[in-house]
Formats: structure tokens, sequence, C-alpha cells
């Protein structure tokens, strides 16, 4: 088992060539070994569930993965938790053809709800994903990291999504070196922290939910309270975009001025700036906004710090 640590960046798909130039630049300038441009992956992902839904409800997702006439059977589960990153538990194994194996999963400790395996005759393509990836190998304060660009769509029986993003994958050191390498990037192109993965895409087509954070049981522990507040705000800036709906600007401007209050005085004062600017962004025609907002560099970066920060604090 490997576990897979990622900071995903939501970008829109005007930016994606200026977020290429600024990987290719810092690969083409560098002179440090294993620094450099990978070929460019065409990917076909097919996920697997019940009717019911047994593994996503177990917090796990099961698929196959094609990528140049190979097949690859991986399973995710929903692993430790990160402020604002994606940490899970990942198995992979190769296949000989594009049919599941069931039986390698006596390497994963599955979830009590799944050992007795009688789901797996229940099994159907709930949704897949079809994306071209492009890769670099990046390497930035001692920190070793595989950056990749997708840009596609989820697609199931229910409708479609758009997957347009950057993952910055941890291979080797800390990843304050994953933080302080995106706000290099931020201060480049305009992306945004995102904690939806898509497997979560691909589930989100069906029930038509947006799926937010727990609150946390102790609200008295500002850290815990601050981390939630912050997801909050990720999670509406996605669906605003998801949803192409300009009216969850307030619930995000309320979980902005609720992470404020937890926050210290500088960090704090980003967001002030910040909300300020926006105020001044709602001013613009509606039809627009949307667009507008996708352009501003600030956004990220008060993600990214806030985000840098919080992680600090929690581990």
């Amino acid at each position: 088992m490997a576990t897979e640590l990622e900071l995903k960046l939501m970008v829109q798909s005007e930016y994606l060539k200026s977020a290429s130039d600024f990987l290719d630049g810092i690969c083409r300038l560098s002179d440090t070994d294993g620094q450099s441009r990978q070929p460019t992956l065409t990917l076909m992902n097919a996920y697997f569930d019940t009717e019911e839904a047994s593994l996503m409800q177990a917090g796990m997702a099961l698929r196959i993965r094609a990528v140049n006439d190979q097949f690859i059977q991986t399973v995710k589960t929903r692993g430790s938790s990160r402020v604002g990153m994606h940490a899970r538990g990942e198995w992979e194994w190769f296949l000989p053809n594009d049919q599941l194996d069931l039986s390698l999963l006596k390497e994963v400790p599955l979830p009590e709800s799944l050992q007795n395996m009688s789901w797996g005759s229940k099994l159907i393509e709930v949704y897949r994903t079809d994306f071209e990836r492009q890769v670099w190998n990046i390497v930035a304060s001692e920190t070793k990291m595989e950056v990749v660009c997708d840009q596609g769509l989820v697609t199931s029986p229910y409708g479609e999504d758009s997957i347009c993003e950057l993952e910055l994958e941890l291979k080797d050191g800390s990843e304050v070196g994953l933080y302080d390498f995106a706000l290099q990037l931020a201060e480049h192109v305009p992306v945004q922290v995102s904690i939806v993965s898509k497997a979560q895409k691909g589930v989100r087509l069906k029930y038509g939910q947006i799926e937010f954070p727990k609150k946390p049981l102790n609200t008295t522990n500002e850290i815990e309270l601050a981390a939630y507040w912050f997801e909050m705000w990720l999670v509406y800036w996605e669906a605003m975009y998801f949803m192409k709906d300009e009216a969850l600007m307030q619930p995000l401007r309320h979980s902005m001025s609720q992470l404020k209050v937890c926050l210290p005085r500088e960090m704090a004062h980003i967001l002030d700036s910040l909300d300020n600017e926006l105020e001044q962004r709602l001013l613009e025609e509606e039809s627009l906004l949307l667009g507008s907002l996708a352009g501003m560099k600030s956004v990220g970066l008060a993600m990214l710090r806030v985000g840098q920060w919080l992680n600090r604090q929690a581990f």
C-alpha cells in the first residue's frame, strides 16, 4: 500500500496554457537532476460500485485505469485527514485486460461493511473519467513532487462534469514544499485549492448534492473550527463553478468571515483584503462575474497561505 498525499488546484481552461508554460519554464531553466517534463498521457478510468453505493458509503473507490494499452486496478480509501489536501490509502495492480479481479482485494484492509464481499457480484460501472494528463517531475525546497495537469470529462448516465485541474503529489520530502511551490505557481497562474476528487465529481452527478465537511463536535478547538470553515470556503468556491451559480458567493463569504475569527491577525488580514476585492467584483455585470473571479490570483494565494498555516498548526 502507498499513501498518496497531494494538493489539488482548480484552474479554468483558459489558464491551462499559462500553467503548462510556467512548469515547462521551471524545468527548462533548472539544473537539478530529475526535474523534467514527462510524456503526455491519455487516461480512461472506469469506477465501479453497487446501485446502493456500498463502496462510496464505506469510503472506498474502485476503478480500472487504461493507459498506453495497460490496465491498472486501483483501490483508494479516504485515508488520514490533511487540511485542504488529499491523503488516501492506495493499492494498485496491473491486469491482463479490462476486467476486475476482486481476489486482489485480499491485500486491502476492507471496512467491516465490505468484508463479506457479497457486494462483488453487484458491481456496475457508475461513472468514468476520460482526460489528458501532462506530467512534470519537479524538485523544489528539497521536496520531490509529481505535478500533473488534467483536462477532460467525468461522465455518467446522470450527466457530465469537467476536469480541469493541477495536482501536486508528494514523492519525497515535506508537504511544506508542496505549498511553497504551489504559492510560486499561484503568483503566475490563477488557481484555487480544491478538495473535490474526480470520484466525488462522479458521485455528485448521480445524487446532485454538494458534499460538505462535517462540523467538529468540539467547537472550542479553534484550529478544528478554522479547518472546518476553511474547507467550507473551498467547497463553496468549487460548487459555484460546478453549479454556475453566483449566488453561492454569499455562503462562501460567510465561510470566510467565520474562518477569519479563528485565525491570527496576519492571516485574518489576508481574508479581509480578499473580501474587499470580492466586494468590488460583485459590482460587475452578473454574466461576467464567474469569469472575472476565476482570473483573481489573490483567491488562490489566500487559500494556499491559510491552508499552509493550518497544516502547520494541525500536524
